[in-house]
């Protein structure tokens, strides 16, 4: 062969060798880049793939009244939940569980999450199909996680509040943010300390196979990260004195009880009826009874207790007698005109409850047998600006501080410009003030708040629901003179031959209170009724209203005796306990 072709041939063979050559070693190289270099991190892909993590659910914290009964608690539920994959397979794993349930499944938009919830608190059948039936072929895992449970149900729903699904803003205090459809706080205390009440949640892991398919759980114990429940929340609540205040009510009429600690403040029972379950909230299947409860006329939701303003009625005469004793317009032994069962004042008639009148009373007969005329008397004497301001004294027309959401109301407290701006200023705007009518709004917690107030020596106190009580403030401008002439009357009212609020006289406790019947926007008149207990040494104030229930003194004052038998059994019971204890302790010594 011409040497020349076979040199040609060589000088080919040459190039194809060496090409060969350089493919195989970038061959090798890639070989030794994919086995060597980056061999951890396709491991780490690999087992990403193979493992994924799951949250674990912290449960939240207990709430319990302050002996100790649990309130608020956890119990476990079953939720479905789906291994994400592609959208694909994610749209065929639900469809398989609709059709084996014959229940609709809405999945949410896309997130971060690998596993997220189909369904929550499904029935054990439900479990037991996916178990059995869709586990091994779907993406589809049982998750047993806490659901809050109220085993007091209404008794204590305006108190605790509720819970509801969290789906946007996701967000949280101390760097622990929340999932779509996580249970969060919405009202009362489940809201005001849901940073505290919420725990850390944990992580768990699953293998799975390249379906996405549970393949086994817990593959790596050691890594796992249990989940931490929230901080328990012990309050100042009693549930036996909560309940004799349920209880009392009258069950066709609107209402609200509350009863403090006359000496610091602490909330013993807040009670507003008609209540709710707040277990519907927490319930997926109750979507039905929560739109009824939000829907209801009769406001079941609503907090009477702080959210409802009401007119006080003749429970405020003492505002006016402690601002004409300090303003010396009167004293125990000084009278006005005949009562004559009405008065006019310029082109208006105002008219005592009883159309026959009292005749001639001084300061404790009038406060006795509630006469509004004496006290109408009184006002024009003592002036709108001097009323206005021993009122805001007792907090009238300002929030209490109480720590409970929704917000509370700060009520109304006219002065003399809040009416020049609306309807203009005449004398009969205060005659109607110093009898609890006309614009002056309270609530119960502030009508609570101010009888404590005449009780224990002048101080104000802040309503709290835990933790320790915030000092008492005494009110300027009050003497321990006049608070006990004062408590005098009030004691008449239950114990006078003509008092108003007989009927809610406790057998071996002696107590004061004042009976009202105002004027609202009902048919029927509010009853109320406001007491302290023991009459020296006051430990309970308590505050009731009866939305149309008519005569304080006839149907308040009863209610008001029935929470306070129930406070002084509960401390009797107590105080044998610790004899009981005590006697135990020396016996054994």
């Amino acid at each position: 062969m011409d040497p020349e072709v076979l040199e040609d041939w060589a000088r080919k063979l040459r190039g194809l060798m060496t090409l060969a050559g350089l493919l195989f070693a970038i061959l090798l190289l890639r070989l030794f880049h994919l086995q060597i270099t980056t061999a951890d991190d396709y491991a780490k892909e690999s087992e990403d793939n193979r493992i994924t993590q799951k949250r674990l659910k912290a449960p939240r914290g207990l709430i319990l009244d302050r002996d100790g009964e649990v309130i608020a608690r956890n119990r476990a539920a079953y939720s479905i939940q789906l291994i994400r994959g592609s959208r694909e397979s994610d749209a065929q794993a639900i469809a398989a569980l609709e059709e084996a349930t014959g229940e609709s499944v809405k999945l949410g938009k896309r997130g971060r999450e690998r596993t997220v919830r189909l369904k929550r608190d499904v029935s054990f059948p439900t479990v037991a199909i996916v178990e059995e039936r869709l586990r091994d072929e779907w993406p589809l895992d049982v998750e047993i996680e806490p659901q809050r449970f109220y085993p007091f149900g209404a008794l204590t729903s305006h108190l605790i509040g509720y819970l509801g699904e969290k789906q946007d803003d996701l967000t949280g205090p101390g760097g622990r943010p929340y999932i779509a459809g996580d249970y969060v706080g919405q009202t009362g205390l489940e809201r005001v300390y849901e940073d505290s009440l919420r725990g850390w949640d944990g992580v768990g892991y699953l293998e799975v196979d390249v379906r996405e398919r549970v393949i086994k759980e817990h593959p790596f114990p050691d890594r796992e990260r249990a989940p931490r429940p929230g901080r328990d929340l012990k309050l100042t609540i009693d549930v036996d004195i909560q309940l004799a205040a349920v209880n009392a009510l009258p069950d066709s009429l609107a209402g609200s009880v509350v009863a403090l600690d006359a000496r610091n403040g602490a909330i013993l029972a807040l009670v507003s009826h008609p209540s709710f379950d707040p277990n519907v909230f927490v319930s997926y299947g109750s979507q039905a009874e929560r739109q009824r409860l939000i829907q209801d006329p009769r406001k079941p939701m609503l907090n009477r207790g702080i959210q409802g303003g009401y007119p006080p009625g003749s429970t405020l005469k003492m505002i006016a007698s402690v601002a004409a004793l300090e303003s010396g317009v009167t004293d125990t032994l000084s009278t006005f005109a005949a009562c004559a069962g009405s008065l006019q004042v310029g082109d208006v008639v105002f008219r005592c409850l009883n159309r026959d009148g009292h005749g001639e009373l001084n300061l404790l007969e009038a406060t006795e047998v509630s006469c509004n005329i004496y006290f109408n008397h009184l006002a024009q004497i003592l002036g709108i600006e001097a009323w206005h301001d021993y009122a805001a004294r007792f907090g009238f027309g300002a929030p209490t501080g109480v720590d409970l959401e929704p917000s509370e109301l700060s009520g109304i407290l006219p002065d003399r410009r809040y009416h020049q701006e609306r309807d203009g200023w005449v004398t009969g705007h205060l005659m109607n003030l110093v009898i609890g009518q006309g614009a002056m709004l309270v609530t119960p917690l502030q009508m609570a708040r101010y009888v404590a107030a005449l009780g224990n020596g002048g101080y104000l106190v802040t309503p709290h629901l835990q933790g320790d009580a915030p000092p008492p403030v005494r009110i300027e401008g009050v003497s321990d003179a006049t608070l006990d002439i004062v408590r005098r009357s009030m004691y008449r009212v239950v114990y006078g031959d003509h008092g108003t609020g007989k009927r809610a006289q406790i057998e071996g406790i002696l107590l004061a209170g004042k009976s009202g019947t105002a004027q609202g926007p009902r048919a029927d008149d509010d009853a109320w009724f406001v007491s302290f207990a023991p009459y020296d040494e006051p430990e309970i104030a308590v505050a009731i209203l009866i939305e149309g229930g008519g005569g304080g003194g006839t149907h308040a004052a009863p209610v008001a005796r029935a929470v306070m038998e129930a406070y002084f059994l509960d401390q009797a019971r107590h105080g044998a306990m610790a004899v009981d204890l005590d006697g135990r302790h020396r016996g054994g010594s």
